[in-house]
């Protein structure tokens, strides 16, 4: 079992509330699409109301009668058929009913509708008789009874799924306002040996794989030299993609020539020698700038922790917390003495519960977070943030 450890001098909370302020600065884009099942996945950047009642009209749950309920004997005169699209137009009186379909538009005067198979038809289909004892107002949805004219129905920061487009598609709605998908660059520095090097692109393609899972836009920005002059034509061809740009290699060196290219460095000190968080403007592009370290917890701690919420605000969706799953430890964690530490465990799912092992022979596909002075057990439940899946 791996894991990384932030010192109390500089605070997750406060790298968090540090980088929530510069997410501020960088409000998010927004763009007018077609309405169609391709925005699934996409987050809302207006509200959706409604533009009047929901129904707009008393409408019937079942093919049947609409009746007067309030009245004696069990007999009713067929005086009409009532539809959505042709309504009956005159007003239900004592004695009589109106013939109406599923989603048909309830007559005035009419409180309840009886399904077809509650009744039975006499003369000549010209009167119904009531079989089955009933209950006022039963079978009708009532105007605006889900919702009323002006009622926001999708908030702005939504992100859209299947019911929510066939929502706006029922609302008539053909085209809406979404934030643009941020993307993200992920540059991997070459190293003097092979191993590193595989290692450097394992880290990467894990990266890339970690915010595509996220719904995000990752790209490939391959494998980059250390030397000055190709590192900055690299990171000026990844600005013109991404705004976000993640560097993994050497955070010292990577550093030092953030600096050269007057780009800002805005935090370097959660943890000694593994996070560098920068940002500025690259050929007037503005850009935030992630180095991550080789080690492959780190880079998925930093992903995840700082990099994910940035990228969610920078969405429309807000500066909010990362995306957990509920599981069972198999293995004991010990008391750490971290403010803070990351623990790279093995996510298993196992019928139906996931199982988390601490066998460092596997692929870790989960983080787990701990506290000072906190220890977990076998068989604890406890929370992950996966950072890979199946």
């Amino acid at each position: 079992m791996s894991s990384v450890g932030f010192p109390k001098s500089y605070s997750t909370e406060d790298a968090l509330e540090k980088l929530n302020i510069l997410a501020k600065r960088y409000p998010p884009q927004s763009k007018v699409v077609e309405v169609s099942s391709s925005i699934i996945g996409r987050v809302l950047a207006e509200d959706v109301e409604a533009i009047e009642d929901i129904p707009a009209f008393r409408k019937s749950l079942v093919d049947g009668f609409a009746i007067i309920y309030n009245q004696s004997g069990t007999k009713r005169k067929i005086v009409g058929e009532s539809t959505a699209e042709k309504p009956y137009d005159a007003k239900l009186q004592p004695g009589e009913c109106v013939r109406i379909t599923n989603g048909g538009v309830v007559p005035d005067g009419a409180d309840t509708v009886v399904p077809f198979e509650n009744v039975a038809l006499n003369d000549e289909e010209k009167c119904i008789q009531i079989n089955v004892k009933h209950s006022r107002g039963e079978y009708i949805r009532e105007r605006g009874s889900e919702a009323k004219e002006g009622q926001v129905l999708i908030k702005d920061g939504s992100k859209l799924g299947s019911l929510e487009v066939n929502l706006l598609c029922a609302l008539g709605i053909s085209q809406v306002e979404v934030y643009k998908n941020p993307r993200v660059c992920i540059v991997s520095t070459q190293n003097a040996t092979n191993q590193k090097r595989n290692h450097e692109d394992s880290n990467r393609s894990r990266l890339l794989r970690l915010f595509q899972i996220q719904g995000f836009k990752s790209i490939d920005a391959g494998e980059s030299s250390m030397k000055p002059k190709k590192m900055e034509k690299n990171l000026k061809i990844s600005a013109d993609f991404a705004c976000v740009i993640v560097i993994i290699g050497d955070v010292h060196k990577i550093q030092k020539f953030i600096q050269k290219m007057n780009l800002k460095i805005y935090i370097d000190g959660i943890v000694p020698d593994n996070f560098v968080f920068g940002h500025g403007s690259i050929d007037r592009k503005p850009v935030f700038l992630c180095v991550l370290p080789q080690n492959s917890t780190s880079a998925l701690v930093g992903a995840n922790v700082f990099i994910s919420p940035f990228m969610r605000a920078l969405g429309g969706q807000g500066f909010g917390s990362n995306y957990q799953l509920e599981g069972n430890l198999t293995t004991t964690v010990v008391e750490s003495s971290q403010e803070l530490e990351f623990y790279s465990i093995r996510t298993e799912l196992s019928n139906g519960v996931f199982k988390q092992e601490s066998k460092t022979n596997q692929r870790a596909k989960s983080l787990l977070k701990t506290s000072e002075n906190t220890s977990y057990s076998s068989g604890d439940t406890v929370d992950i943030v996966p950072t890979d899946f199946p």
